[in-house]
Parts: C-alpha cells; structure tokens; sequence
C-alpha cells in the first residue's frame, strides 16, 4: 500500500469547503452565469468524492459499489457492522466466515 501524506487529506477538506461556500454564494451571480458554475461544482463535488474514495480505500475502509464513485462503509457501533450510507447494506466485517460460506455453487455440485 503506497503511503499517503497528511497533506492530501486536508488538500481533500479544503476543497470541500470550498465548495460550500461557491455554493453559497452562486446564487447572487447573474441568472446567465448559473448553468455553467452549476456544472462546474457538480464536477468539482464529483472530483472531490473520488479522491475521498481513493484516500478511504488507501487507509483500509470497506467500499460499496452501489454507486459510482463508490461509497464508503462506516463502522456502526450499534450493529457491530459497516453500513453503506447510500443504500444501507451492511457487512458485517468481524463475522469469520465458515466452510459453508466459502463454498461455491459449482464446487458442492461438483462433490
């Protein structure tokens, strides 16, 4: 695993909030101006959401790919399980998994 420096993260935050705050103010631009900064945030929120995938992925976080980017699974203390923000499956990722589990369709079919 590559190591990732401290930087990027905050680099990641900034432009987050950065965001918000475009997004905050474009409504007092001039009618003519909003499309095109509206589609300039969506790109910028969409860059910024793959490189928050890309950190979470390199520091060892479950992804679920319901969606593209994907989404990032966060431990739920409640359940003892990560949970999909986006569509709430869950995994849980303490469980050890049995024989059963690992047998293909094809292998019992095959015994």
């Amino acid at each position: 695993m590559p190591e990732l420096s401290y930087p990027l993260a905050e680099y990641v935050k900034a432009g987050t909030e950065a965001i918000v705050l475009i997004k905050t103010l474009y409504p007092l631009l001039p009618m003519q101006s909003r499309d095109e900064v509206e589609a300039k945030i969506a790109a910028a929120e969409d860059a910024l959401q793959k490189a928050n995938v890309f950190l979470a992925q390199q520091w060892g976080y479950k992804l679920h790919d319901c969606t593209f980017p994907p989404q990032i699974m966060l431990y739920d203390k409640n359940l003892n399980e990560r949970v999909c923000p986006h569509c709430g499956f869950k995994t849980n990722f303490n469980r050890s998994l049995s024989t059963q589990d690992c047998q293909e369709e094809w292998v019992t079919v095959r015994s």
